[in-house]
């Protein structure tokens, strides 16, 4: 396509043209519906356990409030909204660091989706957590969820399952 066409993002200004003949535009439905169809690699046999997962299935719907921003079948309501840097357990940056979203075009972040989550260690947007449960744990405390250490761990292997 050698990149001829036109690029327009409303949330963040960014509006590109290179060319008088767009040659991409039509193809990116057909682009976004293929990705759509891909699927998450699936976690390996064994590397949780199922009967704590539908507990933490439970914790993630529930008390913990998960559901909350990671929604839907990819688990993330990236489509719906962004969110400030407050709504955020990994703010404020270690050391003073400006924050990623700081630094972005629209000073806000995006909910990543869940699918696959297990092979995508350390979390965060800035690796500040090596594990889930470490996430799960920074959640609950910056949140004040109150989770009990069944529920963390249980939340700790649903989200290993998916």
């Amino acid at each position: 396509m050698g990149g001829h066409g036109s690029f327009s993002e409303p949330r963040t200004g960014v509006n590109v043209t290179n060319g008088t003949d767009d040659l991409i535009t039509s193809k990116l439905p057909a682009l976004q519906a293929y990705q759509l169809t891909l699927a998450a690699p699936s976690p390996p046999p064994g590397s949780f356990d199922q009967v704590a997962a539908e507990l933490g299935s439970v914790v993630f719907n529930g008390t913990a409030q998960c559901v909350i921003w990671h929604s839907g079948p990819e688990f993330t309501d990236v489509n719906l909204r962004l969110h400030p840097p407050s709504d955020v357990v990994s703010e404020p940056e270690p050391n003073g660091t400006p924050s990623w979203a700081s630094r972005s075009a629209t000073k806000q972040y995006r909910t990543a989706p869940l699918r696959g989550l297990w092979q995508h260690a350390p979390y965060f947007h800035n690796g500040t957590a090596p594990t889930l449960e470490v996430v799960v744990r920074i959640y609950n405390a910056r949140n004040s969820l109150g989770l009990t250490e069944a529920q963390i761990a249980d939340l700790t292997q649903y989200l290993k399952s998916l």
